[in-house]
């Protein structure tokens, strides 16, 4: 059986490091720090792109590094704080875009169950009430009746 490397503890690490990456991203790299940060002795690219968090912020920042190319970088100043803080603030930026996109996608998803869920006939009432279902431990759900 596989050994386990990347857990939901991990990932948001990974993605840190993606959101940070500075100079050329490619996926020998990255697994390689990867496996760094993690403290693993190898990672596959494979075991890497098959979280799609991970392969949507791969993407994204390899693009972004691409157009960032072009542009002329501003002078890099002495200051140890203020750099910090500069890649502080770069993250937080990348993590915030990530973050709206996904919120995003998650509004598009309700609208599609709002919808699906008039064309059936299912109305707010009967929707409330499986909500009330929830709060009940799942022990105590009788499970043939949903409740």
């Amino acid at each position: 059986m596989p050994r386990i490397m990347l857990t939901e503890d991990t990932i948001p690490e990974i993605l840190i490091l993606i959101d940070t990456w500075k100079g050329k991203l490619t996926w020998p790299l990255l697994c390689k720090e990867v496996a760094a940060t993690i403290g693993v002795g190898s990672i596959e690219r494979q075991s890497l792109a098959a979280y799609k968090e991970i392969q949507a912020a791969y993407t994204e920042r390899k693009e972004k590094l691409r157009v960032a190319g072009k542009v002329v970088p501003s002078s890099v100043s002495d200051d140890v704080t203020v750099e910090f803080l500069k890649k502080e603030v770069e993250k937080l930026k990348a993590e915030n875009a990530r973050l709206k996109e996904a919120n995003e996608r998650y509004k598009q998803r309700f609208v599609l169950w709002q919808y699906n869920a008039y064309t059936n006939g299912v109305r707010v009432k009967s929707l409330d009430e499986a909500s009330e279902m929830l709060d009940k431990p799942l022990h105590r759900l009788n499970r043939k009746d949903g409740g």
